[in-house]
């Protein structure tokens, strides 16, 4: 088996068009090389209105996906930073979205939600309360996506509560599930720590996916490859030996005409940095 077919890539929704249909989408995607889509559940009602879909609805998209010949297989679950599991005036319904978002994942197939480690946003401040909320919300989160079996895996975030590895563990191990786990972002950990490496470690055997996105100090978006700070073969090396198989692509489409290119472009970019991972790992 050659290595590029020991992992794959899949591709943000983001980073097309929001007015492509699923299958211009996912045709996109394929062409460019990606594996597979990850769908964004955010906090437009756009994106959260998918959560009350008909199973109708689910049926034609999994159709879709069947002719095109191409799987939505994750999602990222940005629509908790509206409402988060720390929130005390928001608690019910950050409890209510991530039930729903587990039901949408189990009708849809899809594997994996990536969740979002924010215990509270916008009106309120993290403290120890909203921490313990978001801890004793996240297992039963946890305990009914297990029923389902659906992962939860908490992203590495922008904030100081949650914003590397080590800290995203400290919720795994506390909820001590197979059915949590960590999806680290390897742009938002550097500009977490300088030491990426050895915070990757701290998350082995944990790591279920991880997030491929370019960032700079102090910017969290809309970097484009090969033009900020992350230093990914290293990276992309300690991953991978550590077990880790799946990967997203995460960047945007900022209205370029461009954009087709940008995508095939950015799956090539990928692919090279793999190939130095490689190189790293002696293989």
């Amino acid at each position: 088996m050659e290595f590029k077919d020991t992992y794959r890539i899949g591709i943000y929704e983001k980073a097309t068009p929001a007015e492509l249909t699923w299958e211009e989408r996912l045709t996109v995607a394929k062409e460019a090389g990606f594996d597979y889509v990850e769908m964004s559940i955010d906090e437009t009602d756009m994106r959260m209105s998918r959560l009350d879909w008909s199973d109708e609805q689910i049926a034609e998209l999994l159709e879709i996906q069947r002719k095109v010949g191409l799987p939505i297989e994750t999602i990222c679950f940005s629509a908790q930073r509206k409402y988060p599991l720390g929130s005390k005036k928001w608690e019910s319904e950050a409890k209510e979205l991530l039930r729903k978002g587990v039901l949408f994942a189990r009708k849809m197939g899809i594997r994996i939600i990536q969740t979002q480690g924010y215990d509270c946003y916008y009106e309120e401040t993290s403290d120890e309360t909203t921490k313990e909320r978001f801890y004793r919300n996240l297992e039963e989160g946890t305990m009914f996506a297990a029923s389902h079996g659906v992962m939860l895996a908490m992203e590495t975030m922008e904030n100081d509560f949650m914003n590397t590895i080590e800290k995203a563990m400290y919720s795994v191990n506390r909820v001590n599930s197979p059915y949590l786990q960590v999806y680290p972002d390897v742009g938002n950990i550097s500009n977490a720590t300088k030491d990426v490496i050895g915070d990757i470690m701290t998350g082995k055997g944990h790591i279920a996916a991880a997030h491929l996105k370019e960032t700079v100090p102090g910017k969290f978006r809309e970097i484009p490859y090969g033009t900020g700070q992350v230093d990914f073969p290293p990276a992309i090396a300690k991953l991978y030996e550590q077990g880790v198989r799946r990967y997203v692509a995460e960047f945007w489409y900022c209205g370029e005409e461009n954009w087709k290119d940008i995508v095939k472009g950015n799956r090539i970019f990928l692919d090279e940095q793999f190939v130095k991972a490689k190189e790293l790992l002696g293989l």
